[in-house]
């Protein structure tokens, strides 16, 4: 290959030709055996069903495939965003420049043992409990409804008023900042209230041990339905969300505070706020990015206003 033409597949993918996306793509896909798609709609990779495209987007196969995705962008000085479910996440209308890498499907193998699992990062959180409760193993029942992936629960230490993921946690094969390979322990996810070390440390999770004790599947089983009940009975399970939008602010809940402030039902031509939950924000359909955000600003605004709470979005904001 020329100079020139390393030169031009080197310089960041913005604004960037399509044919120069062409190339970088061939290129990448040349390397490894996972898929690589140009301009991919995020929109079909976010439970919002809400993004544009991603100018390359990646679905390593595994570890060697991952490793050479990250080791690619490093190369070519690339923008690079590393995804599961796409649970957490309402990308922008004109999608996302540089490189995505999707963990989920892959990466989801899940090793039993007497007391709890090695489990991918790409693993849906949704499989995990129930083959828990199949093999007798407690202490998931916390993630039941939460639709995102392992790696993300972990990431963002997700769970629900009965605990966290970040709870179960005894350490993690990583890629760390610069690319390598590297073995974490719980205390280095430096847990809190929906936070980690992961996203400011720009780590990826590629699996995690978890600590899981033993019960009666029967036992498990009924918790897990009973659990499931109740979050259907007050959320809005089967629409297009990110699930909680905003964080609990200290010793209130934030949907709470939204249903109070008369958020319910809030709309912006297809986002709306829930009339069931008023911290879960839904597409009705066609709502765009840019909606959303609408959305998310006159619900923030509503809390400040009416009781002078600040409330901090628990979902990311990516992309342009």
């Amino acid at each position: 290959m020329s100079t020139r033409r390393q030169a031009s597949i080197a310089a960041p993918l913005i604004a960037r030709p399509r044919r120069q996306l062409e190339l970088a793509a061939a290129e990448l896909s040349g390397r490894m055996r996972g898929r690589v798609l140009l301009r991919e709609p995020m929109a079909r990779h976010t439970t919002f069903r809400i993004g544009g495209p991603a100018d390359v987007f990646v679905q390593p196969l595994d570890i060697d495939d991952l490793t050479v995705a990250i080791r690619f962008g490093r190369e070519k000085g690339l923008p690079m965003k590393v995804v599961g479910n796409g649970s957490n996440l309402l990308v922008g209308d004109k999608g996302m420049r540089g490189l995505v890498v999707r963990l989920a499907p892959n990466f989801s193998d899940i090793e039993w043992r007497e007391d709890g699992a090695v489990v991918g990062a790409g693993a849906r959180l949704g499989r995990l409990v129930q083959e828990a409760a199949e093999v007798g193993l407690s202490g998931l029942e916390s993630t039941v409804g939460i639709p995102g992936t392992l790696g993300g629960a972990l990431a963002t230490n997700a769970g629900t008023d009965t605990g966290a993921i970040g709870d179960l946690i005894v350490g993690a094969t990583v890629f760390d900042g610069n690319g390598e390979i590297q073995q974490w322990t719980a205390v280095q996810f430096a847990y809190r209230y929906r936070y980690s070390s992961v996203s400011s440390t720009r780590t990826t999770v590629v699996s995690a041990q978890l600590r899981l004790r033993p019960a009666p599947p029967e036992e498990i089983r009924a918790k897990i339905e009973r659990l499931r009940r109740k979050r259907a009975s007050r959320q809005p399970l089967r629409a297009w969300s990110a699930g909680s939008v905003f964080k609990n602010p200290r010793g209130v809940a934030a949907g709470k505070v939204l249903d109070r402030a008369g958020a319910k039902g809030l709309r912006v031509s297809d986002a709306q706020v829930s009339r069931k939950h008023a911290n879960f924000l839904v597409n009705r359909g066609q709502a765009t990015a840019g909606d959303m955000r609408e959305l998310i600003a006159r619900a923030h605004s509503l809390a400040l206003r009416r009781y002078g709470i600040d409330l901090e979005p628990e979902i990311e904001i990516t992309g342009e």
